[in-house]
């Protein structure tokens, strides 16, 4: 948690977690708009990158600061600060 906040482009989404993954999305309502999400390193594995909470990895690091930056490396290009409503209807 503590590198994903250091990194502005994911500090600026809207952050929840699900079964021990850290997601961000552009939206703050349900549905979300899952942009990148981070799941955790257990018993010795590396960090998980993936595309949203439930996905295959699409890349591993064995660092939370590597993890981080190859999720901002997923973000599209342009993307700004999370917006109030959902993914159906942004407000």
């Amino acid at each position: 948690m503590e590198a994903a906040h250091a990194e502005r482009r994911l500090r600026e989404l809207y952050v929840f977690s699900s079964h021990w993954t850290l997601g961000f999305s552009s939206c703050t309502g349900f549905p979300l708009q899952d942009e990148v999400a981070i799941a955790p390193s257990r018993g010795g594995s590396p960090y998980r990158v993936l595309k949203h909470p439930h996905a295959d990895a699409v890349s591993a690091a064995a660092t939370a600061e590597e993890a981080v930056a190859l999720a901002v490396d997923l973000l599209p290009a342009g993307l700004g600060p999370a917006v109030t409503g959902t993914a159906r209807r942004r407000w």
